[in-house]
């Protein structure tokens, strides 16, 4: 996991241990952080996503890592007004963003964590191949809304944990 721009870095600390329990994996934490000016569109206002995976491909991900991102800037795709993370199927960057994932002082430190947590993993699929999932627990499943993404598990649904095992 990299840090981008001024994302809080206890939460980013707190959520690759969380993840490295979960997947049961090192998850590397870099004391480097990436700049996201360079994704900035002025037009707009926001940073777009395709760029921030530029940003992350440098230096070179070596084959087998996947490296992603959180930032707490906010992003965009041309088609979208907005987005809570990006990756390329079957690349090996992604990008999660906390801008919108806490909209209102309600939120508190744990509930973002879990947020982040689960959008991690979700672009993290995203890398491993994995496409949207019609199970609404699974973290592949779509959210258009942060409470979306508070009823789905920190984990894969049983199809797609397979499909990342390499049983379809």
């Amino acid at each position: 996991m990299v840090r981008i721009g001024a994302v809080p870095p206890a939460l980013v600390r707190q959520a690759s241990e969380r993840l490295a329990h979960l997947l049961c994996r090192h998850v590397a934490l870099p004391k480097t952080v990436v700049d996201g000016l360079p994704a900035l569109d002025l037009v707009r206002r926001q940073y777009l996503a395709t760029r921030f995976l530029d940003l992350l491909s440098q230096p070179k991900i070596p084959a087998g890592v996947k490296r992603i991102g959180v930032t707490n800037l906010d992003l965009f795709l041309p088609v979208f007004t907005h987005l809570y993370g990006y990756a390329q199927l079957g690349g090996n960057a992604g990008v999660v963003s906390t801008f919108r994932l806490s909209p209102d002082d309600g939120v508190t430190p744990d509930l973002l964590l879990e947020r982040t947590v689960k959008e991690v993993l979700h672009e993290l699929g995203h890398t491993l191949g994995l496409v949207h999932c019609p199970a609404s627990w699974c973290a592949m499943h779509p959210s258009r809304w942060p409470e979306e993404i508070d009823l789905k598990d920190a984990a894969f649904c049983p199809h797609c944990t397979r499909a990342i095992e390499g049983g379809g």
